[in-house]
């Protein structure tokens, strides 16, 4: 069994190396014409100033190419990684997983097209899935686009003010436009993409996981000539063969892959014994594994929809698109979404008279019935951060917050009625608000059971069917947390 293992996840990988190897090609081609064009609209063979140079930072035109590519690129690497995850739910049978069986060259249309209608989903779910993927698809997209053009432009200006002859150095680029894209940074095209799909294919995985927590975590490293440093020791400690339980700090701390640029490690989850897991102290670990700055964490928190990194904060600045970011996101249904809400820092501040210290963004002021559901929450192992009230919408607030551990939006009531009817009216009013999760605390003497309780949640649930975003409803009871799934 295990060796039939060991030959699908090698299958696996293999599609995964031919999907980045046939759309490589296109998306350097696209990027090799973009930049052509961004020469031919600000120079001609006149040398320019050094002063005109460097104010040539007005955006490139829009390769429409180089975006529908990136788009599709991300979208099909995340689906294949759904679809590899979802294979080891089930069993092993010779039929089970027809896609990754073939060791044949897949073209790029047909890989995304087979992709898509091979993957199953309900129509619910492609429009869960579509929501995060388009609008991080967009800023990748664009962004990519411009940083490449950024790349080039800073090369010339740095040809000026080294006093190198422009001349020669336009010829030198326009040449190499010209014939070889890829080599204005011999491998840097290559790079960009392979990490970018490798992070969405992980990210796929951890996706099609999150319903189905595994017992443990196995890192499957390929070990041949390319295979890094970082990699190597990762592979000695707790890849092919060895898995580390799911709660372990490793994946807090380090994380999942992509661990480097171009970076191979994928990994997998483990339910059976076809694996040997290890409790390894992390102290151990760190003596051996090291990770390139920037990459591990978990790609569905670094990438969220909602949060923003650092990187991207100062990206999306930079090119001065927040106005863009925040459209693409109301266009997909974040109606709550606001980039300068999105890109502030978290904060630690001790909230009420317990000694709780809560996740809070600045401007957030939680109200103490809040403040109670959070703290019952985290002693439960979930972790709650606190938005600020933001009226981005007229007539329509944002929730109060997010959960982390689960990345989804939530808005959080009190119930102090013993009349079961103030669950549905709660769960109706908390829907306009277009949360994902909505939190309710019944509190005090009640005239309906649990199993009511539980009931009355769900049918109202079912009823929010106009309030896409909403998907669950949980229920706090004595200490206790039910949750009531669409």
């Amino acid at each position: 069994m295990l060796q039939k293992k060991r030959a699908q996840l090698q299958d696996e990988q293999q599609l995964l190396n031919d999907f980045c190897s046939t759309g490589s090609s296109r998306f350097k081609k696209a990027i090799r014409e973009s930049l052509t064009a961004w020469f031919d609209l600000h120079f001609t063979d006149t040398p320019p100033s050094k002063e005109a140079l460097k104010k040539s930072r007005t955006a490139p035109p829009i390769n429409k190419q180089l975006l529908t590519i990136t788009e599709i690129v991300l979208e099909g690497a995340l689906l294949l990684g759904r679809l590899h995850a979802k294979a080891k739910n089930t069993s092993f049978a010779d039929d089970d997983l027809p896609i990754i069986r073939s060791r044949e060259p897949v073209p790029f249309e047909q890989a995304i097209d087979f992709l898509k209608g091979a993957v199953p989903m309900h129509k619910g779910e492609w429009e869960q899935l579509e929501k995060p993927l388009r609008f991080r698809a967009f800023t990748v997209a664009r962004l990519a686009e411009l940083d490449h053009i950024e790349k080039v432009r800073q090369t010339l200006v740095t040809a000026l003010e080294n006093g190198d002859g422009f001349q020669e150095k336009w010829a030198t680029l326009r040449e190499t436009l010209n014939t070889r894209g890829e080599d204005i940074a011999p491998g840097y095209f290559e790079t960009v993409y392979r990490t970018n799909v490798q992070t969405a294919y992980n990210a796929g995985r951890l996706m099609q996981y999150q319903d189905n927590p595994p017992r443990a975590w196995e890192l499957l490293v390929i070990e041949d000539g390319r295979t890094s440093d970082t990699c190597k020791g990762i592979a000695s400690l707790i890849g092919n063969g060895r898995a580390l339980p799911a709660n372990h700090p490793f994946w807090k701390k380090y994380g999942f892959p992509p661990y480097h640029f171009n970076c191979r490690t994928t990994f997998r989850a483990v339910y059976d014994n076809d694996a040997a897991v290890q409790n390894v102290p992390l102290k151990h670990l760190q003596r051996a594994v090291y990770i390139q700055k920037g990459f591990g964490g978990n790609p569905l928190e670094k990438e969220s929809w909602w949060r923003i990194t650092d990187t991207m904060k100062e990206r999306i600045v930079k090119y001065g698109i927040a106005d863009e970011v925040n459209e693409c996101a109301h266009q997909v249904g974040l109606k709550n979404y606001e980039f300068s809400l999105a890109s502030e820092k978290t904060e630690k501040r001790e909230l009420g008279h317990t000694g709780y210290k809560a996740s809070v963004i600045k401007g957030a002021e939680p109200k103490q019935h809040e403040i109670a559901i959070a703290e019952v929450l985290e002693k439960k192992g979930y972790k709650i951060v606190f938005t600020p009230e933001n009226h981005l919408i007229q007539g329509i607030k944002n929730p109060e917050g997010l959960e982390t551990t689960l990345n989804k939006i939530i808005e959080m009531k009190e119930i102090t009625s013993a009349d079961i009817k103030k669950i549905e009216e709660r769960i109706k009013k908390a829907a306009q608000q277009n949360p994902e999760i909505i939190i309710l605390n019944l509190k005090g003497e009640k005239n309906y059971t649990k199993q009511q309780a539980t009931e009355k949640a769900k049918t109202t649930l079912q009823s929010t069917q106009k309030f896409e975003a909403l998907k669950e409803v949980w229920l706090l009871w004595n200490g206790d947390v039910i949750r009531v799934k669409k």
